[in-house]
């Protein structure tokens, strides 16, 4: 009997043990089915570079470019990896005080013979680099990005676009543990998003590069900026700062963008402005003329004379430009009211927003006291009190060359094209005329020859420092010209910083810019028909 109810037991048991198994397995099921997934799957984390920049042609401006890095713990152990690098021809892209950027993939053999030369040890990183291939040519424009992304320029203004991403990737594996497949589409989307493309033609920006950096010097001047513009479409076809710096350089300190953020007193250049809203207002007419005898004019106690003590006598309204005559000018702006005035200078949107994205957004000023007396009056009339940028000032001249419409400015393209008619057309061209006078028989006539036909207006004013008033013998000197005059189609403004204050009116160093440009423009298509 005892026999059999141990028999029936272990039978007992045997009937339950897979049943206890079954249970513990169900209990464990979703452990296995994780363990399984961790075998059969694989997630990447993947960084993606940050958007190319381009220029309107496709041209690479800024570019992420992936490179093995060295890093270092000092200094010293960097120059000796550098040496080592030189001996076996190990071209360096570049290089700060504790890291190297190589030109290619290192090898572990090259690392560790690297390693035994130098007595040190190498922190090894492939990682993206930012790589600007036109340097200081167009670095205040591009800026410059680092690890927290854009700092300077376009870089930091477009950040939401440019900026680098993170993306998980699901593969699978077979039961070697290789890779089969994954959201690859979604990898190559990522990775061949289209570049920031903007309307800067490199070539142009080259040429523009080159010939103001050698007119500042032959001006013994202390800068100088400038820029071309579509007038049509208000595409900025480049702009120019200088001196520059270098973004590839980690030690960089960068300079200012002065086309955009730099606000001058234009001077002369507001002259046309001041005579256009006269017209516009029947302040004046086309045929009025105006008696500056007897070459000077006192206002508000001040006596304000012709440049050089000159007396032009009774000349047409034209002249008043193409001469650009002080009297003549300030007998027009006292006209004005206080409130035409600058309601005036914001037509043409001098000191008014830009429409494009920049870090800054200063727009300049306008004196705007209540009530201006004749020689405030006066001297807004030919540009002092009046602070803009060269982005303004090739704004407002597009009006006279586009038949009184204003065209918003450009920096990318596939921004909206805006524009406003801001005079009537005939007064438009009147103004046009008056600018080609001035270069045929006025202030700019070294232009008079140029192969392309060019209508313009010199500027030359006192230079301002804060804390000290006008500085004597400081001056900004500057030409903005439209051409080709019969059917213009850019619109270009150059201003050399400080020139030789024995040379340095804006018709003798700032207008030959325009004129070397404009011929290197139609050698290269750029006049009477597309870029």
């Amino acid at each position: 009997m005892r026999k059999i109810n141990l028999i029936f037991l272990i039978f007992i048991i045997c009937l339950a043990i897979p049943f206890i198994k079954f249970f513990d397995l169900n209990q464990e099921r979703e452990r296995f089915i994780l363990a399984g997934k961790f075998r059969a799957e694989a997630v990447d984390l993947n960084t993606f570079p940050r958007k190319a920049i381009s220029d309107r042609n496709g041209n690479e401006l800024a570019i992420d470019i992936l490179r093995s890095t060295l890093i270092f713990k000092n200094s010293v152990d960097k120059e000796k990896a550098m040496a080592f690098a030189a001996v076996k021809n190990e071209p360096v892209f570049l290089t700060n005080p504790r890291r190297i950027y190589f030109e290619k993939q290192l090898s572990n053999d090259f690392i560790s013979k690297l390693e035994n030369f130098c007595k040190c040890e190498a922190i090894y990183e492939s990682l993206f680099r930012r790589y600007y291939p036109y340097g200081g040519v167009i670095s205040p424009l591009i800026g410059f990005s680092g690890l927290d992304g854009g700092l300077e320029g376009l870089e930091k203004s477009h950040e939401e676009y440019l900026k680098s991403g993170f993306s998980k990737l699901n593969l699978t594996k077979d039961r070697k543990g290789r890779r089969t497949n994954g959201d690859l589409i979604q990898f190559l989307s990522e990775s061949n998003s289209p570049p920031l493309k903007l309307t800067i033609d490199i070539n142009l920006q080259l040429k523009l590069f080159e010939e103001l950096r050698n007119s500042i010097a032959e001006a013994k001047a202390k800068g100088g900026f400038g820029l071309i513009m579509d007038i049509k479409n208000g595409d900025i076809l480049a702009s120019v700062s200088y001196p520059t710096y270098n973004p590839n350089d980690s030690a960089r300190i960068a300079s200012r963008n002065r086309v955009i953020e730099e606000f001058i007193e234009p001077g002369s250049l507001i002259k046309p402005l001041t005579i256009a809203g006269a017209l516009e207002q029947n302040i004046v007419n086309r045929e009025t003329f105006v008696d500056t005898n007897p070459g000077y004019i006192t206002l508000s106690s001040y006596k304000k004379g012709e440049a050089g003590g000159k007396n032009f006598g009774v000349i047409s309204l034209s002249e008043v430009i193409s001469k650009s005559s002080q009297v003549g000018i300030a007998k027009i702006a006292i006209e004005f009211d206080t409130q035409q005035l600058r309601e005036n200078l914001f037509s043409f949107g001098i000191s008014k927003e830009l429409k494009f994205d920049w870090p800054s957004n200063n727009y300049g000023h306008v004196l705007d006291n209540p009530k201006l007396y004749e020689i405030d009056k006066a001297s807004i009339g030919y540009g002092y009190l009046v602070n803009t940028n060269l982005v303004q000032i090739a704004r407002a001249y597009s009006v006279f060359g586009n038949n009184g419409v204003m065209v918003e400015p450009r920096l990318v393209i596939g921004e909206d094209l805006q524009n406003i008619q801001v005079i009537r057309k005939e007064n438009a061209n009147f103004i046009l005329d008056a600018l080609r006078e001035t270069v045929l028989d006025g202030t700019a006539e070294n232009l008079r020859n140029a192969k392309v036909s060019i209508a313009g207006k010199t500027g030359t004013a006192e230079k301002y420092v804060v804390g000290k008033g006008y500085a004597e013998g400081k001056y900004i000197s500057s030409f903005a010209g439209i051409f080709p005059y019969e059917n213009p189609q850019y619109v270009m403004v150059i201003s050399i910083d400080e020139p030789d204050p024995n040379n340095y009116y804006g018709g003798q160093v700032s207008a030959p810019i325009v004129g070397k440009i404009s011929e290197f423009m139609l050698l290269s298509n750029f006049i009477g028909g597309q870029d």
